[in-house]
């Protein structure tokens, strides 16, 4: 029996593949269904099957349609597996004779085209997905968020770091005398200098935020920048304050042991602060996104 799309004598089998393209608010569907040969059904099913999973889910009806189209055209696959391919007869088809194509789109085309739609999006839901990605590929967020603060996932990043940047400043130091307390200080000016760099972002972007009053309609938004920046900057300027004064000091005495005394005190009370700012705000549930 001949193949009903290329015309070549042999074993055909009758199957239905099935493609989709979503398009948010509309979606194309297309439809084969024939007596083909096996070569035909594999490339029926490679070109509908690869083009509705890379472009057929952009929908509210893609999106269950898709799932079923697939199946369906996996099945209709599975069930032609083991047709022979078309025999002798395929050698004595007419001189200049030229098969039909499945389509203008070449496969690997489609496959470049939907791996890229797809690296896409990805691509728009990892920078959105901050966690995710902190804990996963830090690397990779940090290229993400680590510029200016421009939007929420941003702002969610440079957060983030602030906080094990306060984790890591504020554990606890085992030496008892100043020359190990030193060292253990000195080992997390790191952190330190991350918070001074996060501090200042959140700064410029508050800056920008106040000028603009987006705070104006939103509480939440007045809060953050009456509140948790104005106490987010006096942190960050006590730790700097209390970490300068351990660089410098190597020997510990009566006179600079209150100058290291009050520094503590500063920086104690301001971080106190800072943890009321965010109880305040999670209180008014503006931590809830």
């Amino acid at each position: 029996m001949a193949c009903q799309f290329c015309g070549v004598e042999g074993p055909t089998q009758a199957v239905c593949f099935e493609q989709n393209v979503g398009m948010l608010y509309a979606r194309r569907g297309t439809k084969v269904e024939a007596d083909l040969c096996r070569a035909c059904i594999g490339m029926y099913f490679r070109s509908f099957t690869l083009t509705t999973l890379f472009l057929g889910w952009w929908g509210i009806i893609s999106l269950f349609m898709t799932p079923v189209i697939l199946f369906s055209n996996v099945s209709q696959f599975l069930r032609a597996r083991h047709l022979p391919a078309p025999g002798l007869s395929v050698s004595n088809l007419p001189v200049g004779y030229q098969p039909r194509l499945v389509s203008q789109s070449t496969f690997m085309l489609k496959l470049v085209y939907g791996v890229a739609v797809w690296a896409i999006v990805l691509g728009a839901v990892a920078y959105h997905q901050v966690d995710l990605l902190e804990r996963n590929a830090p690397a990779l967020n940090a290229r993400l968020h680590s510029g200016e603060i421009t939007d929420e996932s941003d702002g969610e990043y440079a957060g983030l770091q602030v906080g094990k940047d306060i984790v890591a400043i504020e554990a606890d130091i085992k030496s008892t005398e100043w020359s190990g307390m030193r060292t253990e200080m000195l080992a997390r000016v790191n952190s330190v200098s991350d918070l001074s760099a996060q501090n200042e972002r959140f700064q410029r972007r508050m800056a920008i935020e106040r000028s603009q009053k987006l705070g104006k309609d939103d509480p939440c938004e007045q809060f953050a920048l009456d509140s948790i920046g104005p106490s987010l900057n006096d942190y960050a300027l006590s730790v700097n304050q209390l970490f300068a004064f351990v660089k410098k000091t190597s020997a510990l005495t009566k006179e600079n042991g209150e100058s290291l005394d009050n520094l503590s005190k500063s920086e104690v009370a301001a971080l106190k602060r800072l943890q009321q700012s965010f109880a305040s705000s999670s209180s008014k549930g503006c931590d809830k996104n």
